[in-house]
């Protein structure tokens, strides 16, 4: 793909320079937008030639009964192989000469040279000291982070060490200048002090690395973040711009080291390994979630309940969310794409089963993501950004938000626009397919993606074929379709844009046309431009860095930011995060192709963009995404997840299995809501938020009375007699439709009903 000022990119743009010489003595070339430091040993010493080492010869072994023969033999070899010697020196190229060293950066006048020489230096000096500070013996640090707490004696020492550093780091840095001066190498100095002037943010790791001291302080972090790696960014630029031919050279040789088949398929394989790595962590995690009974009716009863039905079809029918007109589901959601994985969900059906397509299926999102980046970027570049995409914190929470069908999406939307990039037009028009019956709001974004190909004329024919399906799609289902299904709340979202005493999504699109201003004046608050920086800092800002990428965030503006009634789409820990990430990271991508094609240090400012990109990856990663296992440090949905599973969790889930074991399959129920996912197995399941809805069976735990009608409803079936309790298992219990009702008054006294 290519933007209006990216004309480079047209067409395939896989560069030629990527395939390997079949002359296995000639070097191998760099291509433009290689890994990070490949470019700086471009042009570094020659391979040592086979020649070189001809005086190395092996004797063969003699032959006891004439050794003086074949000594005189020898001395005569001896002589041919010096002539010979020396014609194959007389033949040698002469030696690749040095790589020639960096421009200076600055004037090279003395007392400039000086200057800047002790100001490094001294900064390098007090960022180690720091440093040291922050990591030796370093329980305190948390609480100076937060609260400044430090004893006045300590601070005192860390004020007199950090002097010391800072005044022993200039006079190194000046008594290296003066005898190196006197040599005439003083260029050389500064060359390394440059090269070297990342260091300065040393005390950053000890400091942004500290997950006690942020734990939950987003909105403390998140502007650090942003300071740091635009800094961070600017410091590596100007290492880059300075690396000294020392470095170079040892980077090369490093880099010789490597085998063919690890720079050839490393990438690729450590992708579809971390892709699988994340799918099984996430997996695992999931069901220990789910099996800790944390999991609930909404929403993963709902899309349990659906699929179930599915397989005796049942579509698109849900008695959780609609007990009374399961088939006015379609006026919420239109999820046909969930029957896609009826031949999995039918081996074991089960929630369970969801949560594993889930896992798989976000993490295997990362390979099209990555074979889509390394038409653009080089291979170990791409690598980087997808292991970047894999670590994305809001997609950890959207991962852990239940099962939702926005998160799957994201696997089918880089898929079409890989295939659409590598003119697989079949697989793209399969893929495109497949992501609109995801569900009913996926279409916008695909239409985002086919305008930008048809605008930029990077694939003008495929982006109108795409936008034109996505888009009739769109507004044939969203306004005709589930509007005839019936009404539902989710237009109320909107309430605030509704106009002129009009409601529902048309009121909504009249304010947006006749009142932008006043739209305008609704997105730009402080929650939702928290919620941006949520989703970008991450990456660093790449997709603002070109305004033609801009185009990636009208799928998630349209989605969540013009919601004004409700909550969940504008928190950074639900599914709705995966209305932005696929179109951010694609833009990410191109972002680094633009920057790289800058005509001022193009390839140097792409590779800083890079450090700064994976460097604030990792640090909101480490502090606010799941990987760490950090108990109460990473939210998914609407909680603090708890990555441990003790006996007592264990035991409690073992009593729920062993007390609605006899409840006939094909019996009617209503569960409450943590319990309700464990059954929901079954055509016929109600949520207590809502009542029983005459359902034969009612299973009910004394923790899950709070939500909505629960309580009320279940005391009303008590006292009127309806229900008479069965069995009765910690803080669990089961009700029968017209059973003995000699224990209801004890149950509604013990769970103060």
């Amino acid at each position: 793909m290519a933007g209006p000022e990216d004309e480079g990119t047209q067409g395939d743009s896989k560069d030629s320079s990527r395939g390997t010489s079949k002359d296995p003595a000639a070097p191998e070339p760099a291509p433009s937008d290689a890994p990070a430091l490949a470019p700086l040993v471009a042009s570094g010493a020659g391979a040592e030639s086979p020649a070189a080492n001809s005086d190395l010869v092996t004797p063969d072994p003699l032959d006891d009964s004439g050794e003086d023969d074949a000594d005189d033999e020898e001395d005569e070899e001896d002589e041919d192989e010096d002539e010979d010697d020396r014609a194959s020196e007389a033949e040698l190229p002469p030696p690749t000469p040095a790589a020639p060293e960096p421009e200076p950066l600055f004037d090279q006048h003395p007392w400039a040279v000086t200057a800047r020489v002790a100001l490094v230096s001294a900064l390098l000096g007090v960022a180690l000291s720091a440093w040291l500070q922050l990591s030796i013996k370093s329980s305190w640090v948390p609480d100076f982070l937060i609260s400044n707490v430090r004893g006045l004696a300590e601070r005192k020492l860390m004020m007199v060490l950090l002097g010391a550093g800072l005044v022993a780091g200039g006079l190194v840095g000046l008594g290296l200048l003066t005898w190196l001066r006197k040599r005439g190498r003083e260029a050389e100095l500064e060359r390394w002090l440059w090269f070297l002037v990342p260091g300065v943010l040393l005390p950053c790791l000890p400091v942004l690395f500290r997950a006690k001291a942020w734990q939950g302080r987003y909105e403390a972090l998140l502007p650090i973040v942003i300071l740091m790696s635009l800094l961070f960014e600017a410091l590596v630029l100007l290492s880059l711009r300075s690396v000294p031919s020392q470095a170079r050279e040892f980077w090369k040789q490093t880099l010789q080291q490597v085998p063919a088949v690890v720079k050839q398929r490393g990438p690729l394989v450590l992708v579809v390994a971390s892709a699988l790595g994340y799918a099984a962590f996430f997996t695992f995690f999931l069901l220990r979630w789910h099996y800790k009974l944390r999991t609930g009716n909404f929403d993963l009863s709902i899309n349990n309940n659906l699929m179930f039905g599915g397989l005796h079809g049942d579509f698109l029918k849900s008695p959780v969310a609609f007990p009374d007109d399961p088939g006015k589901y379609l006026a919420a959601h239109a999820k046909f794409g969930l029957y896609l994985f009826l031949p999995i969900y039918a081996l074991v059906p089960r929630p369970e089963t969801l949560l594993v397509i889930q896992s798989v299926l976000i993490g295997g999102s990362a390979v099209p993501l990555f074979l889509f980046a390394r038409r653009h970027l080089a291979e170990w570049s791409a690598a980087a950004l997808t292991l970047a995409y894999l670590a994305y914190y809001p997609m950890h929470g959207a991962t852990f938000s239940e099962f939702q069908n926005v998160p799957i999406a994201a696997f089918f939307v880089f898929s079409v626009v890989w295939a659409a990039d590598a003119k697989r037009w079949v697989l793209m028009g399969i893929f495109a397919v497949m992501a609109c019956l995801m569900r009913e709001d996926v279409p916008v974004g695909l239409s985002v993606i086919g305008v930008f190909l048809l605008a930029s004329g990077y694939r003008p024919t495929a982006g109108l074929v795409l936008a034109a399906f996505s888009t009739s799609y769109f507004l044939l289902l969203r306004f005709y379709v589930m509007e005839e299904a019936g009404d539902w709340w989710f237009p109320t979202m909107y309430k605030e844009f509704w106009a002129d005493g009009e409601r529902g999504f048309r009121s909504v699109i009249k304010t947006l046309l006749t009142n932008p201003l006043f739209v305008l004046s609704k997105l730009a608050i402080e929650k939702k431009l928290i919620y941006l920086a949520h989703l970008l800092t991450p990456l660093a800002f790449l997709p603002l860095r070109r305004w033609y990428l801009w185009l990636s965030l009208i799928p998630g503006a349209l989605l969540t930011l013009l919601v004004t009634n409700y909550d969940p789409p504008i928190q950074f820990s639900f599914h709705y995060t995966m209305h932005w990430a696929p179109y951010l990271f694609m833009a990410a991508v191109l972002a680094l192709v633009a920057i790289g094609k800058s005509p001022d240090l193009g390839p140097q400012r792409r590779r800083a963009a890079l450090f700064a990109f994976c460097g604030a990856s990792a640090v909101l990663s480490f502090n606010f995404g799941a990987f760490a296992m950090r108990e109460g440090g990473f939210k998914g949905g609407f909680h603090k997840v708890e990555f441990t599973y003790t006996q007592a969790e264990a035991d409690r889930y073992q009593r729920l299995i062993e007390l609605v074991k006899d409840i006939p399959q094909d019996a009617t129920l209503a569960a409450t809501e943590k319990v309700g996912p464990h059954l929901s197995s079954r055509r016929i399941l109600h949520t207590m938020r809502t009542g029983p809805h005459g359902a034969e069976w009612i299973v009910a735990s004394s923790r899950e009375l709070k939500l909505s009608k629960t309580k009320p409803s279940l005391r009303a079936v008590l006292e009127k007699k309806q229900y008479g309790v069965v069995k009765r298992s910690g803080d669990f219990a089961i009700f029968k439709r017209g059973y003995s009702t000699d224990g209801n008054e004890k149950l509604i006294k013990d769970w103060s009903l």
